[in-house]
């Protein structure tokens, strides 16, 4: 069972233990009066939810398990230290400038909306402002999450890479292009050192479609089976 899918289980259980406790407990309603039916509630939602997400992270996982099992691998690939290592620093670089660059600009806008809005209401402008000022804190606590996440592989061992016709498995880490609403957009050979593929995809978000660039590195020797790779998945 993957961490995605047992964090649903548990959110479902707790779930339901909100709406049965006003049954159960006398004493629970007694205490918390109305907040007891309105807890009820929210424990029907987290628990229909957490159950529903169950089925969809495990038919994610089941990628996982079909890679793991060597079903529909195109390539397998191990690294030496120095490999990984050279890959993962220039990874962290890559990744930490990004998003960088991705929260100036978004600091930009944001401060150019508050003070367009301060020119017409100055209460109205403060409040978006503030408003502002919390999604943005919300977006570097994930970037810097994110860059921790290739941080913490840079500091560790090498990882073993699995490239399928539909996913791609660095150590644990599952990336899929294919079910679910994801499309494969493009795989290339990036010129190194050292020599990457890199594979882009797309996943339907709330609004638009969201595309994210998973690389690994191409290990010495194999430049033939990543141009394989990378013609059989552009195909």
């Amino acid at each position: 069972m993957s961490t995605g899918e047992r964090m649903c289980w548990t959110t479902a259980i707790l779930g339901a233990g909100l709406v049965a406790a006003p049954f159960v407990s006398t004493t629970y309603i007694s205490q918390l009066k109305e907040g007891a039916y309105a807890l009820g509630f929210i424990g029907a939602i987290a628990a229909l939810s957490g159950f529903c997400l169950v089925f969809f992270f495990r038919s994610r996982d089941r990628y996982r398990r079909h890679l793991l099992a060597g079903q529909g691998v195109l390539a397998r690939w191990s690294y030496t230290a120095a490999e990984w290592k050279a890959f993962s620093g220039d990874e962290v670089v890559r990744q930490s400038s990004g998003m960088r660059w991705l929260l100036a600009i978004t600091a930009i806008f944001m401060i150019a909306a508050t003070i367009g809005k301060m020119n017409e209401n100055r209460e109205a402008g403060l409040f978006v402002g503030g408003v502002m000022l919390v999604t943005w804190i919300l977006c570097w606590i994930a970037a810097r999450v994110a860059v921790n996440k290739y941080q913490r592989r840079a500091a560790g061992p090498a990882l073993d890479v699995l490239i399928g016709r539909d996913a791609m498995l660095i150590g644990s880490e599952l990336h899929v292009w294919r079910g679910w609403g994801n499309l494969l957009q493009s795989c290339a050979i990036e010129d190194g050192p050292p020599r990457l593929l890199a594979i882009t995809y797309s996943m339907q978000g709330r609004r638009a479609r969201q595309v994210e660039t998973v690389r690994v590195p191409v290990p010495a020797g194999r430049e033939a089976e990543a141009s394989a790779v990378t013609m059989q998945l552009s195909a």
